[in-house]
């Protein structure tokens, strides 16, 4: 099982925030980037690259959700992948 780490959140502006995990596995970490706008969408970035892609040349992220339950229950399932 792998775990999650909420390492820090940085505002861009108050309803707009980025959420920086890290995704701990047996044998390594890895940072994961959640783009929170407005409350309303949240976009999931598996490196800090293609975030900054994101908001330079419009890059599509890895996935997006249309509710804090969705980003959840994605969230969930890739803590219990084996």
């Amino acid at each position: 099982m792998r775990n999650l780490i909420p390492i820090t959140t940085e505002y861009i502006r108050p309803s707009r925030s980025i959420d920086i995990l890290h995704l701990v596995k047996p044998e390594s970490i890895q940072p994961i980037y959640i783009y929170n706008y407005e409350g309303l969408h949240f976009h999931y970035f598996d490196s800090l690259i293609r975030l900054i892609q994101f908001f330079e040349t419009g890059l599509e992220p890895n996935r997006s959700f249309y509710s804090e339950q969705e980003l959840d229950d994605f969230l969930e399932d890739l803590r219990m992948q084996a």
